[in-house]
């Protein structure tokens, strides 16, 4: 946010720098620089005026430009924050163009709002659409060409296709075999995926554009072969987990908890700590808490037992209900009987275990 509002202060010193300069030297003082707010209007609502005896130049094109460049500069700067979450999750690692097209739908407002501005301005930009969609789509690739040090011959249409044609194997792998819903089948269709995707956009390419989201979407598959793992101690499986975090966070140049739901991060924690026993209510809480914040983790465990409660009194629930059925069948009730009798003995049953 500082770069933005010293690239906004740059241009605005520039602005009044140009204005000022076709005044004549006498009357230099009564002009003022446009403010940040007044290039937000329509240009048609802020005209420039000149000192009478100034040279008659048209500045309205230099304003348009000066606005055109701070509405890009703030559009790429929502984009790159934007692009940051979305590439650090498991969703991008098997459908990159799914979730880059929903992330311009969403973040794409502001320059829609001034894409005809834009557009006048375009080549001096550096821009080739000339309505919305496109300028958004020209702006997130610039900037994407940039952070992945793109070739500089690669065409933005290229690009694209890439992403689309990932989208597409996930959905062959995925969508449309109900089988990979199955742990395993998963495992074994992402791999495949993964493969496939390398060799859609190129060994390198694919490091630099999927290495977080992969990461993210392979940790769930090591806490599970860690839970499975006979031979390896919980503390060893503790040291193992935490080893991993570590080495994501330094390889990748993140801290975890921003890109990925502490919460997360402590229930595998709680998974492996469990490996040894049922852990009490405090050293649930404080497993959770090396993760996650506090008032978060007692929530959570708080919801937990509260279901798993509830989950203990309907077992109680059904089984007392199933033994008075049974009472009734052997005093000789006739099934008609006891299907009247159940709305009574529901009733009290709820009552009694608290389930209404």
């Amino acid at each position: 946010m500082p770069g933005i509002l010293l690239g906004i202060a740059f241009l605005g010193l520039l602005a009044w720098r140009s204005l000022a300069g076709g005044a004549s030297p006498g009357a230099e003082s009564s002009v003022s620089a446009p403010s940040i707010g007044a290039l937000e209007q329509p240009l048609a609502s802020s005209p420039v005026v000149l000192p009478t005896g100034a040279p008659a130049r048209d500045a309205a094109p230099e304003a348009r430009q000066i606005k055109a460049q701070l509405v890009i500069a703030k559009a790429r700067h929502s984009l790159g924050q934007s692009y940051e979450r979305a590439a650090a999750h498991g969703d991008f690692a098997l459908a990159p163009g799914r979730i880059l097209n929903s992330l311009l739908d969403r973040r794409c407002g502001l320059v829609q709002r001034h894409a005809e501005e834009i557009a006048l301005e375009r080549e001096s930009l550096g821009l080739q659409s000339s309505d919305g969609a496109g300028l958004c789509r020209e702006i997130l690739f610039s900037l994407l060409k940039e952070r992945l040090a793109l070739p500089e011959d690669m065409p933005q249409a290229r690009f694209w296709d890439m992403l689309e044609q990932v989208d597409a194997a996930y959905t062959q792998l995925f969508l449309a075999d109900p089988g990979a819903a199955s742990d395993e089948a998963f495992r074994a269709a992402y791999e495949r995926l993964r493969e496939d995707r390398s060799g859609i956009v190129g060994a390198d390419l694919d490091r630099r554009l999927f290495r977080l989201a992969d990461e993210v979407l392979h940790l769930p598959f090591q806490v599970e072969d860690l839970l499975r793992d006979k031979t390896t101690s919980t503390e060893q499986k503790i040291a193992a987990y935490d080893a991993a975090l570590q080495r994501i966070e330094r390889e990748q140049g993140v801290q975890l908890a921003s890109v990925v739901e502490p919460l997360d991060l402590a229930k595998h924690a709680l998974r492996l700590h469990e490996t040894a026993g049922p852990l009490g209510p405090e050293q649930r809480q404080a497993v959770m808490e090396r993760y996650a914040a506090p008032d978060v983790a007692r929530r959570y465990l708080e919801h937990q037992q509260e279901q798993q409660d509830r989950s203990e009194r309907l077992r109680a629930f059904n089984q007392e209900r199933d033994q008075l059925l049974e009472q009734l069948a052997r005093a000789g009730l006739t099934p008609e009987q006891r299907r009247q009798r159940m709305t009574e003995i529901d009733s009290q049953l709820f009552k009694k275990y608290h389930l209404q």
